[in-house]
């Protein structure tokens, strides 16, 4: 399943509304669309990791982790969502609004079908082949009625949400996350979305795909500059307790090098690969959630982790959504992957290939770079705002 169209109002009417859409044409409505690659670009204080916060937020009530009123604590108790899902050949298009910490609007329609109208207080049901009475708590998703026999289409949903990951690039990564002993049962329970599980799930993915996870991991590792021999999991060096973490044995290095002696980039690209190729072995269909991609790398990795990451990706049942200030991140991936948020007055709005192709065809005439088309404005204004050569 795949999130291809998002709408999100965070506050509407309130003096500290906030709204995040795509800008409009005439092919399309003001949703912003998404395809498998994504990268979010924009000047400071845009909205980048917003969206991908409000992306998270609403994975963590599909999936149970969050509910409106946990919401509400942290300042975000209001908001409407319009989101459609693609998944095989069905539509998936879902619409959730809150107020205050409290439900007043949750509406599912599958291939046009309504399945879910909470005003109305329905739900369908398979046995019944028709829609039911049903209520719950106001601070809860009707989603949360998860039965796989009565309700199959919430189970997409939570899936999703489930298998979302999410990965802050320009933070620790799991880097100080260390482990008392090591799991020693396939079934262990790992959490996808926490991107400090990283020692947990190199474990897990090894003992499931002991003939290609690590062999993978060292081809990838080489692919962006760090040569490596071996990858495994030892006790921590010179630590006051015993504890395990993650090693490697580097090439011009006699001895093993383990995850609190790795510089912050290289364990950061580190992470990422081993959690991102567990989803892609494991066939999970996921979202990947990476804010501020690239930090911390050379110019050199930071465009190998990129090629790498749009190689795995594409053709796959994963979807990454990705976001960056780095000028080379930028100028290494195409623009045809780009969403550039202009920031209006309680909005961010967001220029795409979709719904700008002429004004981002027009850009490959002007010689510069991908960074100049963020920081000319090109996007929003094409050839007339270029200073004269």
């Amino acid at each position: 399943m795949k999130l291809v169209a998002l709408k999100l109002t965070y506050f509407k009417g309130e003096k500290n509304e906030w709204s995040l859409e795509g800008k409009t044409n005439e092919h399309s409505d003001n949703s912003l669309f998404l395809g498998a690659i994504n990268l979010i670009v924009g000047k400071n204080a845009s909205g980048k990791s917003r969206t991908v916060d409000a992306i998270r937020h609403l994975a963590d009530l599909f999936s149970g982790d969050a509910k409106i009123s946990s919401l509400h604590r942290i300042g975000l108790g209001t908001a409407e969502y319009q989101v459609k899902f693609e998944e095989e050949s069905n539509i998936f298009e879902y619409f959730l609004n809150f107020k205050k910490g409290k439900i007043f609007q949750e509406i599912l329609l599958v291939d046009e079908v309504e399945k879910l109208n909470r005003e109305k207080g329905t739900l369908w049901y398979e046995e019944a082949n028709n829609m039911l009475k049903f209520k719950t708590d106001d601070d809860i998703l009707a989603i949360s009625k998860r039965d796989q026999i009565q309700h199959p289409f919430f189970e997409k949903l939570y899936n999703w949400g489930n298998n979302l990951n999410h990965y802050r690039f320009g933070r620790q990564l799991g880097k100080n996350a260390l482990i008392r002993e090591i799991p020693n049962q396939e079934n262990e329970e790992i959490d996808l979305k926490d991107g400090d599980d990283v020692t947990n799930i190199f474990v897990k993915a090894k003992k499931e795909f002991p003939n290609s996870f690590v062999n993978t991991l060292l081809e990838d590792m080489k692919a962006i500059s760090y040569h490596l021999q071996d990858i495994g999991i030892g006790l921590i060096k010179n630590f006051p307790i015993p504890a395990y973490g993650l090693n490697v044995k580097e090439k011009d290095l006699t001895d093993m090098t383990d995850q609190r002696e790795m510089s912050q980039g290289m364990f950061r690209a580190f992470s990422l690969l081993i959690q991102l190729n567990y989803s892609l072995l494991s066939k999970i269909p996921s979202c990947i959630l990476i804010d501020d991609i690239g930090e911390g790398l050379d110019y050199e990795r930071s465009t190998n982790l990129i090629d790498l990451i749009i190689k795995k990706v594409k053709d796959s049942n994963v979807q990454v959504i990705m976001t960056t200030n780095d000028r080379f991140v930028m100028n290494n991936i195409p623009l045809e992957y780009w969403m550039v948020i202009q920031r209006l007055p309680h909005k961010a709005l967001f220029y795409t290939y979709q719904n700008s192709k002429e004004t981002f065809d027009d850009f490959k005439y002007t010689g510069l770079n991908n960074f100049d088309f963020l920081s000319s404005e090109f996007y929003i204004t094409g050839f007339n705002n270029l200073p004269s050569q």
